[in-house]
């Protein structure tokens, strides 16, 4: 498994094997946890910088979210702005758009810069609507980007097979192979003197003055002035569990037998909207499609979203057959912007967490805010996203609503007894909790049919897990942590695995 799925994605093609170079000192500037699109932009923009950085990885590169996007790079975000202007007025959103539109040149620039080879394409997103009651809401985002002044346009045009109804052209978007992107730079990262360990879990760390001791699970000791969790959410128990919601989003590549004009991106606007571009891979074309997401844990059969996603690319477009699907996960914030800066009540710790469906975007752009606010230069975006804002009305209903089931889950899990399952309901490939003397039971039975047991009760507040059919994982509903089938942690905020029986 070389991401935090059971699914091959899009682009795991690209991936090779990280050797770990031997360390020659202990003590550094910066140390960053996490080598996806975060960590990885982080580390060089630092070096660049001057600064003598460390990465440290549990897993793989781009083990995480990054290895499993869909990997569109957009001046705009999930979160529309005319909601952005409402929530957060006017000047701060065109502060928000104005930093968005550089996203597109800073990857380039670093793509320049290093020479990477990373299919990077620009491109126009279109966005639709596919119901008459989705006009007004498109309108107004027309009206909204006109204000901020984010190059968009009523168009008749639209260059996929599906019929909209009304199209908006937003221009200045691009898309690039993230693996390829992120390999490159973190090889050149330890070309020039940077240092990145794969396979390290970062166990914890305390302050000693003004320097920070991180030890790793090999016992290996670190100190640095700064810390940077570029884990896509902070471990442990934290703000983040409320302010966070988690969420998984499908995805698939599917051959297609035409070459597309350019390399165009469009989504509709419902709800649970869908999204689509094309790609090019060992001279063929592909449409990569995504949607259906869901809560993490609230599936009750995960693999239905992939059998409507394949459905929904059936009915709409023209393809010859699906190569590659996956899923992956993200983080919805309470008020619709990210947490990118200081954790709260820490000096010199960081986070960069909450980036919605819009993890290139962001990752690439907290990389120079965190860079700034670590050198201790002015970012007029890193007011807006600071960990510790308080926005009251933006951003508590939308709190509550998000994580009162959470609450509930976490309150029925430890109080009510569930219905137990027999040992023998459970298929080849399938797990359920069970209730064994007393207590919750995570039971697997592999292809062979023999059962492994770990125990059902979530290490990060006592959550009962769920079974991830689709992608072979144990889910907690309420934080969104994720264990393999031997318990190990998949997906943080959970800091220790599922105990073994």
């Amino acid at each position: 498994m070389n991401r935090d799925g059971n699914h091959k994605s899009f682009w795991q093609d690209a991936q090779k094997e990280h050797h770990n170079a031997k360390p020659t000192v202990n003590d550094f500037e910066t140390i960053i946890v996490g080598a996806g699109i975060t960590g990885i932009s982080l580390a060089i923009e630092l070096q660049r910088r001057g600064q003598k950085c460390l990465v440290l990885e549990k897993n793989t590169i781009g083990f995480g979210t990054t290895g499993g996007t869909t990997a569109f790079i957009n001046n705009f975000f999930d979160e529309s702005y005319d909601s952005l202007i409402s929530k957060f007025g006017e000047d701060k959103a065109q502060t928000v758009a104005d930093h968005a539109l550089k996203t597109v040149s800073i990857i380039k620039n670093n793509i320049e810069r290093y020479g990477i080879d990373c299919d990077f394409e620009e491109s126009s997103f279109y966005l639709f609507s596919a119901e008459k009651k989705q006009d007004k809401p498109l309108e107004k985002i027309l009206e909204a980007h006109d204000k901020l002044n984010v190059e968009t346009s009523s168009t008749e045009e639209f260059p996929f097979d599906l019929i909209p109804r009304k199209v908006i052209e937003i221009k200045g978007q691009a898309q690039f192979h993230p693996l390829k992107y992120i390999t490159a730079l973190s090889d050149r990262f330890e070309a020039n003197g940077g240092l990145l360990l794969t396979g390290t879990f970062v166990k914890g760390y305390e302050r000693m003055n003004d320097t920070l001791k991180i030890e790793t699970d090999d016992g290996e000791i670190f100190t640095a002035k700064h810390l940077v969790w570029a884990t896509h959410i902070p471990p442990g128990n934290n703000r983040f569990n409320l302010l966070l919601a988690p969420y998984r989003s499908y995805a698939l590549a599917a051959k297609i037998s035409y070459k597309p004009e350019g390399f165009p991106q469009a989504a509709d606007i419902y709800d649970a909207y869908h999204y689509f571009r094309y790609d090019k891979k060992d001279g063929e074309y592909f449409l990569i499609v995504g949607g259906f997401d869901h809560k993490t844990g609230h599936e009750a059969d995960s693999e239905q979203p992939f059998a409507d996603l394949v459905q929904y690319t059936k009915n709409h477009f023209n393809i010859n057959e699906i190569s590659e699907q996956w899923s992956s996960q993200y983080y919805v914030p309470a008020d619709g912007l990210p947490y990118i800066g200081k954790m709260p009540g820490e000096e010199h710790v960081y986070i960069a967490t909450g980036y919605n469906g819009n993890g290139i975007t962001w990752g690439t752009l907290a990389s120079h805010v965190l860079a700034d606010l670590i050198q201790n230069k002015d970012n007029e975006l890193a007011d807006i996203v600071s960990p510790s804002r308080i926005e009251i009305k933006a951003s508590a209903a939308s709190a509550l609503k998000e994580n009162s089931d959470a609450v509930f889950q976490l309150v029925k899990d430890q109080l009510l007894a569930g219905k137990s399952a027999e040992l023998n309901e459970i298929a080849n490939g399938e797990g359920k909790v069970i209730e064994f003397k007393g207590k919750k039971v995570a039971a697997y039975r592999n292809d062979e049919g023999n059962i492994s047991f770990l125990s059902a009760v979530c290490p990060h507040m006592g959550c009962t897990v769920k079974f991830n059919t689709a992608e072979k994982s144990w889910d907690c509903p309420c934080h969104g942590s994720r264990f393999d089938l031997e318990g190990n942690v998949l997906n943080i905020p959970a800091t220790t695995g599922l105990d073994k029986i």
